[in-house]
């Protein structure tokens, strides 16, 4: 059997690719063992030859292995691959044995559902007093069943656990009257929103944190530029720097064919992700965010990372160098230091 690769399936790859390639180093270089999981794996390659993402993942892994193997050489890398249609299972099977793979990656391919797949570990987990390690968990249902938030809930309850969820509310929407989504949210609250697609996304990510003490959420909306919805990709982590290097990872999402994609984690800041971005909203946000105030430099880059959807790489020579121009801010910079933004630089606003 062939499958054949859908253009938003392409950009999902994409994105996943740009973010494993800043998590595993990071993650690895810092743990002795790093999980990554993908809940509904696919069939590893598609109609005209592409890889899947479990292949995907694995190379980016062993490249990276490799590059850095006097770093690594002692540290374990642990894959689950989850599938529950049959014919997709074999075909991943066979593509993951094709590749040739380090003595450190134990790779495991399970032909079921992601729900009783988790359970299953989080029951060996809890039974033996260990603790998952830190993970990336890459959740992307051909539907809206089979991913129960206290799945995720779970998940986000280790340390240094990372969550990306494709979020398809649109069959939430069309299924409404026929189907109860309380367990995918934790919440029957989507009933009162069921009908605002943005919003059944907001409550999702409502929930990360305000139940499952999620510190970061990141929502990101793919529409066709006829602006009909394709899919909501929502990230939670605990950790500032995989929340900066997501953001990076959108940016570099370079839409494909006939999609784009924007941040839309808060609606009043909803951006469109383009190689050349309007930064007005971003000067206007900081001059009403630190109206009056002296503030250093990381302390900005922090609120833009966490409260809006632009770049630290946005923020410096491209957004506070022109306002330094123009005099519309000042600036202190550290002893020694003449000219731009490096750490221990202060800006006053007015």
């Amino acid at each position: 059997m062939s499958w054949e690769i859908k253009k938003h399936t392409k950009a999902k790859h994409k994105i996943l690719k740009s973010y494993l390639g800043a998590w595993f180093p990071i993650m690895a270089f810092t743990n002795p063992k790093i999980v990554y999981i993908d809940g509904f794996a696919g069939p590893g390659r598609y109609l005209e030859g592409e890889d899947g993402s479990p292949i995907y993942a694995l190379k980016i892994a062993k490249e990276i292995f490799e590059k850095h193997y006097l770093k690594l050489k002692d540290k374990q890398f642990v894959f689950f691959f989850i599938e529950a249609n049959k014919e997709s299972f074999e075909s991943l099977k066979k593509e993951i044995n094709n590749l040739k793979l380090p003595s450190n990656f134990t790779v495991t391919t399970i032909n079921d559902e992601f729900r009783n797949v988790m359970v299953e570990i989080f029951d060996y987990l809890d039974k033996n007093n260990n603790k998952l390690a830190p993970t990336f968990a890459f959740i992307d249902p051909f539907g809206t069943k089979g991913v129960p938030f206290e799945i995720v809930k779970k998940i986000m309850s280790y340390k240094k656990c990372e969550v990306f969820f494709n979020h398809m509310y649109s069959g939430v929407m069309r299924s409404k009257h026929v189907s109860d989504h309380t367990e995918l949210y934790g919440t029957d609250k989507w009933k009162e929103v069921v009908d605002d697609g943005p919003k059944l996304t907001e409550l999702y990510a409502n929930q990360l944190q305000s139940i499952a003490s999620v510190r970061y959420t990141r929502s990101f909306n793919v529409r066709a530029k006829n602006n009909a919805h394709i899919f909501d990709l929502v990230y939670a982590t605990n950790n500032l720097v995989g929340l900066k290097k997501m953001k990076e990872a959108m940016w570099k999402a370079d839409p494909l064919g006939n999609y784009q994609f924007r941040d839309t984690t808060n609606p009043n800041q909803i951006v469109l992700f383009e190689e050349e971005p309007d930064l007005t909203p971003l000067k206007q946000i900081l001059l009403e965010e630190f109206s009056g105030k002296a503030k250093e430099i990381t302390e900005i880059d922090d609120f833009v990372a966490t409260e809006t959807p632009y770049l630290s790489g946005h923020i410096k020579q491209k957004t506070l160098q022109p306002m330094f121009k123009a005099k519309e801010i000042s600036v202190i910079r550290p002893d020694g230091s003449k000219s731009g933004f490096k750490e221990g630089t202060i800006i006053t606003f007015p």
